[in-house]
This record gives C-alpha cells, structure tokens and sequence, in this order.
C-alpha cells in the first residue's frame, strides 16, 4: 500500500493541465500545505492513485522537481521532499538574499508604472491570502519571483527560484509556527516604497535585509 497523507487531496488540481503538470503541482501543494515534509518520502504509486493517472508522468514530474531543488531521488528510496541540513539552510538563504538583492538592483531600470502597479497588486494579493498559509505563500513567491523577472537576467531569476522552492519545506514551517504574514506585509509594502524612491543601491540593500529576516530561526528547523 503506497500512503500518503490522508488530507493531501487531488480536487485542488486543474485537470486541464498534462499529467506531468498535474503530478508536479501536487506535490508542490503537498509542501505548500505541510502535508509534505522536509525528508518525507513521496511514493509514485500513490501520486499517480490520487490523480487516476499512470506512474510514468509522476516519475517525469519527480524529475522535474527535483531539477528544481524541491525533490531529492535516491537508488533505495526513491523520491523524497528535499532535506537539508541547518548549515545547509542558512548558506541556501544568505546566497538567495544576495541574488534577490542584486536582480532587484537590475530590475529597477526596468520598473515603470505598468511593472509598479503589477508589483502593488502581487501584494494586495499576499493580503487578502493572510489567512491561508499555503495561499500566502504562493502570493509570496510570485511577488518575488516577478520582481526578480523583471531583471531581465533569466539565468539569475532561474537559480533565486530554486533557491526558493530548495528552501519552501522549512519557510513553510516557520510561518506556520510564527504566523508573521502581516509582518511580512508591512515588509513588502517598504519594497515597493524602496523602488519609487529609485534608488537602485537603497532597494538592493532593503530586499537582501527582508531575505535574511530570522535566517537562524528557519535554518534551526533542520
């Protein structure tokens, strides 16, 4: 029997995507919600059960992810959810706070009033999602991976995406323990405050110190 968590439920998942996508996204929703923990095993079987498709999309999605740093795949094991330790975590925010904080730098060129109220509406969105975790989250991301876009650098936004889905387990689980979203929301707000200012070195300086917020506590959940 191929067990995965009893709540993990397949009825959030568009079914109009490919089957590799379908697979793809429920994992990543596995994490988003914490059903999928750092180190927890996610068998083929049961992925490609939930979803009534083959096991031959979920092995292609597993792939995917675990280009994508969110999946590790071992001979013995198979696939788990990405595990690494403190050490390991704190590098992984440090190095992404310094790539987030140099496209940002880059991006502010190409910043004008279409990309500033695309950026005011990613965060109107993480504030009406403060009430669910996993919603937020992915609010979060997009905030930050559309400010990173906007770099106009595809090799940098590519490795800070990464970097994020590397470390999705353990924000995951300090956000639901320290339930600091409206923080985080006051946070983003002095973001987009930074790009008006248009001030490349200020704004780069601002996204790196929110990137590195709390980086032990995170890291200590490993």
């Amino acid at each position: 029997m191929h067990m995965l968590p009893p709540s993990l439920s397949p009825s959030t998942i568009d079914k109009s995507l490919s089957p590799v996508e379908q697979a793809y996204q429920y994992v990543i929703n596995g994490i988003l919600t914490g059903e999928l923990k750092a180190g927890m095993r996610i068998p083929t079987e049961g992925v490609a059960e939930a979803l009534g498709i083959s096991r031959t999309p979920v092995r292609d999605a597993l792939r995917s992810l675990e280009g994508d740093g969110a999946v590790m795949i071992y001979a013995n094991r198979g696939a788990v959810v990405a595990k690494y330790t403190r050490s390991e975590v704190s590098q992984l925010i440090e190095i992404r706070a310094a790539l987030e904080g140099l496209a940002a730098r880059f991006a502010l060129e190409n910043i004008g009033p279409s990309e500033l109220e695309e950026l005011t509406h990613l965060k109107s969105r993480m504030d009406r999602e403060s009430n669910s975790l996993s919603k937020w989250m992915a609010a979060h991301d997009a905030f930050h991976n559309y400010l990173t876009s906007l770099s106009g650098r595809p090799l940098l936004a590519q490795q800070t995406e990464k970097m994020r889905f590397m470390l999705l387990p353990y924000y995951r689980e300090y956000y639901s323990q320290s339930l600091e979203m409206e923080i985080l929301g006051l946070e983003h707000e002095k973001l987009i405050r930074a790009i008006e200012l248009n001030d490349a070195t200020h704004l780069e300086q601002i996204v790196r110190r929110h990137a590195v917020i709390n980086v032990q506590k995170v890291a200590n959940l490993a």
